[in-house]
């Protein structure tokens, strides 16, 4: 291997496997490595102390630890830059099985997978659907009443399929009611080698109260031991200041909204509020626009650690039960 072709290797740009985009201390010739690992332990303080793992749901380049990518779109260029790799389920890619999910889930070293879902069937009617999803779609309507149905039929289809030992562990995705889905999925999990994760789907676009009655619904439902993420929940003020309140409601969140923002050249602000920011064009633009998001995903997590005191003067509510005093909408 020529000396050139190692340097690509080195930055990542044609590796083929995870450990080859890493660097040496000796590959770094304008960065001190200790003052660059000393600043790198600073920002691991912050993620230490937040209790929600945040997932970077984009395909910018950085090492942000965490990263949620669908297994219709998996790009290992950036993928890869992460530690902890969820491969979604591409919810709106009705063709995909789950064989097809698992497949890609090990060809692509994910370290979790999630169970096919599905949207609400009408959903679809608003896409382009080529002639496979199209077939796909209506085989599913033909079989099930909705994509509720659809889903749950998926998760004990994947059960089924899914091996401990040559598939990474897997998330169930859940489609609101929270509660009521559970009930349904309960009892297939518990008798299954898979343990009790949950994907809490559905509430994209949905307002930051919705998902908070909904998480404290199915945090009555089900207890605080299941593993539960926020799929594209986002992190506004509201959820912010329910998880500071509460932390062991919600595990993990993904968040496309920083990389969107980059490619519409804007970004979050401390309130996850868009505001314009012109962005470079040319090359290595998507490490630069990488470095922004790995900045606002930062500065989300924390916002959610004894670091920020941004909430200090927050009024808080009473709420449910055990999971009393969040911000909802009672």
């Amino acid at each position: 291997m020529s000396s050139d072709e190692s340097s690509r290797l080195a930055y990542g740009r044609q590796a083929k496997h995870p450990g080859e985009f890493g660097a040496t201390e000796t590959d770094l010739s304008m960065f001190d490595p200790s003052l660059v690992l000393g600043y790198y332990r600073r920002l691991e303080a912050i993620l230490d102390a937040c209790p929600l793992d945040i997932y970077a749901a984009s395909s910018l380049k950085h090492p942000w630890p965490y990263r949620l990518q669908n297994a219709a779109e998996c790009y290992p260029a950036s993928f890869w830059r992460s530690q902890h790799r969820i491969l979604d389920s591409a919810i709106v890619h009705p063709e995909l099985t789950n064989a097809d999910i698992l497949e890609h889930a090990v060809e692509r070293e994910a370290t979790a997978v999630v169970a096919k879902d599905y949207l609400p069937f009408e959903s679809y009617d608003d896409r382009r659907l080529t002639d496979e999803q199209q077939r796909s779609l209506e085989t599913l309507r033909s079989k099930f009443d909705d994509h509720r149905e659809a889903t749950t039929a998926s998760i004990r289809e994947f059960i089924e399929l899914h091996d401990s030992e040559g598939h990474p562990p897997a998330y169930f995705p859940l489609q609101p009611p929270y509660d009521e889905h559970v009930r349904t999925v309960w009892d297939d999990v518990e008798a299954s080698h898979l343990d009790h994760r949950y994907m809490l789907g559905g509430l994209k676009d949905a307002t930051p109260e919705r998902r908070i009655d909904e998480l404290l619904a199915f945090r009555a439902e089900v207890g605080s031991e299941p593993i539960s993420h926020g799929l594209g929940w986002g992190l506004s003020d509201e959820l912010v200041i329910a998880l500071r309140d509460e932390p062991d409601l919600l595990d993990s969140v993904d968040n496309s909204g920083p990389a969107q923002a980059i490619q519409n050249n804007k970004v979050l602000d401390k309130h996850w509020r868009t505001n314009p920011c012109a962005q470079v064009n040319g090359k290595y633009q998507n490490s630069i626009g990488g470095a922004f998001e790995f900045a606002m995903l930062l500065s989300g997590a924390q916002r959610l650690t004894e670091f920020n005191d941004d909430f200090d003067s927050a009024t808080q509510q009473s709420a449910l039960g055990e999971f009393g005093g969040v911000l909802a909408d009672d």
